[in-house]
């Protein structure tokens, strides 16, 4: 099925979102994010990366997973295909009249909580897309990146070269004791290319899986303070390798969008202001 991500009709008809989507200026206006943190993603989704988003395994609800995962979604670049599956009941019919480099495919969420989510066979289907050119984008209910990882090469049973081709991972939650209590990223990660001779491990144990995949912090959430770490060196120059451009055009790329982000959040920009800004300051790169 395609799906339009800002149709509120679509949203709501596959149990995908409300109908009032928040922008990610917003997310960051509330503090559930950095502006930092957020610039990195946006310029990973503009070069087409993968995501999952995970939640607790608590069955809190509003935790906000797939809230997040929408506010990502604009941010891919101007003409992306955004197909959503079906769950269980996909057939992936789309493969064959989509163009892979131009399309991101969508799942609700990978688990086996209802049908309209995917697991098995059709979920290892489903995230094996990008080694064909497709960015994917997902949600998951996971506590940590260990247990994400769990459910990939335990359950999903990935291969270590299809898990290394989802470049990132967020980890949310809810914090605080006092109601309503804080939605915030408690990690967000990075998995960068792997090693020339990572291929020998392809067959490995989930432990051995996880010693040679380098998933990178981009930043994680601070308890005492209610702030978040800055990015790393190694991570900043991991994602200019994968993007393909020396590590300062990287930085400055950032900041450039960390500096807009701000302002927006500054604003409380919604959606339609988000893209429009986003769209000047692409138009604006273009030009200069």
């Amino acid at each position: 099925m395609y799906f339009d991500a800002t149709n509120p009709y679509h949203r709501h008809m596959m149990h995908y979102e409300s109908d009032q989507q928040l922008s990610l200026s917003e997310i960051v206006a509330m503090g559930s994010v950095d502006a930092g943190t957020a610039a990195i993603l946006w310029y990973l989704l503009e070069h087409r990366a993968s995501v999952i988003v995970a939640g607790p395994t608590d069955p809190t609800p509003g935790v906000g997973k797939t809230t997040t995962l929408n506010s990502l979604l604009p941010f891919y670049p101007e003409g992306t295909g955004l197909v959503y599956t079906v769950g269980m009941y996909e057939d992936f019919g789309f493969l064959s009249d989509t163009l892979p480099q131009e399309t991101t495919v969508l799942a609700n969420e990978v688990s086996n909580h209802l049908r309209i989510y995917m697991w098995g066979r059709v979920a290892s289907r489903f995230l094996k897309l990008p080694a064909q050119g497709y960015s994917v984008a997902t949600t998951c209910h996971a506590d940590t990146l260990r247990d994400v990882f769990n459910i990939l090469t335990d359950d999903v049973r990935l291969p270590l070269a299809d898990i290394q081709r989802i470049q990132v991972i967020v980890n949310i939650g809810l914090t605080g004791r006092s109601w309503p209590q804080r939605r915030r990223w408690l990690t967000t990660h990075f998995l960068a290319p792997l090693a020339p001779d990572a291929d020998e491990h392809s067959g490995a144990a989930p432990a051995e899986v996880r010693q040679h995949i380098q998933f990178l912090p981009i930043s994680s959430w601070k308890r005492n303070n209610d702030t978040f770490s800055t990015c790393p060196d190694e991570t900043l120059t991991a994602i200019a390798l994968w993007v393909g451009v020396p590590v300062d055009q990287c930085v400055a790329a950032i900041e450039r969008r960390t500096a807009c982000l701000q302002e927006l959040a500054t604003l409380g920009a919604d959606l339609e202001t988000t893209m429009q800004a986003v769209q000047d300051l692409r138009l604006a790169e273009q030009l200069a």
